[in-house]
């Protein structure tokens, strides 16, 4: 059976070896969650700034090939499976639909119909229903009547619901201030110009073979500012994009877990099982190697066409978001 692979129990092995040399010193850290989740929040968003300054090509080009599967798999995981939102009904499976059309390039006025089902089956008042349809109002009117600046600005605000998904899905401690206090700070130092050098050191830039140019990334995802303002949004935009895989990939996962303490990795792989089977699991795993395949051969090619197919996360973030503001309590 797969979820006995011998790679896993060898894995799980090492860890254990590891983890009994450093226990004189890291065992209450393994054991507090909450600190634990803390600290390793901050680490990551610290790698994820650093990249940023060091490799920012590389996080933009490479970051979506590599985790945008498994990280759209953890938000279909956290935000539909375990909540168990496909049971709530026959109107819940309509939000499939305009997701579905968001990966064939429907309009963002499409895409966000999601949210109307979400709000229409939340186990809420009437009057908390109306606000949220409301809210769904006011985004689609902003969305036909300014398509493109809606999408670049819902492109770069995104990355910043997971934060926002992380942080409610249990109270919080005094130091998981840290985490968000981090990232604002990360932000604003790219965006008021900390990066200058960098920058300047990859105005003139341009990699041979099928790399992307940093000034195609600015062309690309920020296209309404002067080149100066652009190029900073960009790197701030690869700084939170890092940050947002961080977040689905491995902060959500340590809260969203019964057990407290780290699990063994064969564990979480027979967890895994449970919550999509076998069969389904392949298939995401084909996937991510088809898409890295496809960027062996044409990077630039094989990151927009995973942008393409994985545009609909965002809207499906958003329509659970609703889902449980109007409801008015934690998802897990």
């Amino acid at each position: 059976m797969i979820s006995q692979a011998p790679t896993q129990w060898w894995v799980d092995g090492l860890r254990s070896r590891v983890y009994r040399a450093l226990r004189p010193w890291l065992g209450a850290f393994y054991a507090d969650r909450a600190r634990r989740v803390a600290w390793m929040g901050a680490l990551s968003v610290t790698v994820s700034f650093t990249l940023t300054l060091l490799a920012p090509l590389w996080l933009l080009a490479l970051g979506p090939l590599l985790l945008g599967v498994p990280h759209l798999v953890a938000d279909a995981r956290y935000l539909v499976v375990q909540p168990k939102l496909h049971q709530r009904g026959p109107l819940v499976w309509l939000a499939a639909l305009p997701l579905l059309a968001t990966g064939f390039g429907a309009p963002a006025a499409v895409s966000l119909l999601a949210l109307v089902p979400a709000v229409l089956v939340a186990r809420a008042s009437v009057p908390r229903k109306l606000l949220g349809l409301l809210a769904w109002g006011a985004l689609t009117a902003a969305a036909l009547a300014f398509e493109t600046p809606f999408l670049l600005v819902f492109l770069h605000l995104h990355n910043l619901i997971a934060l926002g998904w992380w942080w409610v899905l249990r109270p919080r401690t005094r130091l998981a201030w840290l985490v968000p206090a981090l990232v604002l700070a990360g932000t604003a130092f790219l965006l008021l110009g900390g990066a200058e050098p960098v920058l300047t050191a990859l105005g003139g830039w341009r990699a041979t073979g099928t790399m992307t140019s940093f000034g195609e990334f600015v062309a690309l995802d920020a296209p309404f500012a002067t080149p100066t303002v652009a190029a900073r949004v960009v790197l701030s935009f690869a700084f939170l994009q890092s940050v947002h895989y961080a977040v689905w990939l491995r902060l959500v996962p340590e809260d969203a877990r019964q057990r407290p303490a780290p699990r063994p990795f064969r564990e979480s792989w027979r967890a895994l099982e449970a919550d999509f089977g076998v069969p389904l699991l392949v298939v995401f795993l084909g996937l991510s190697l088809f898409i890295l395949g496809c960027g062996a051969v044409n990077l630039a090619e094989a990151r927009g066409g995973y942008l393409q197919l994985a545009a609909f996360h965002g809207y499906l973030e958003l329509a659970a978001a609703a889902l449980f503001l109007v409801e008015g309590k934690r998802p897990c």
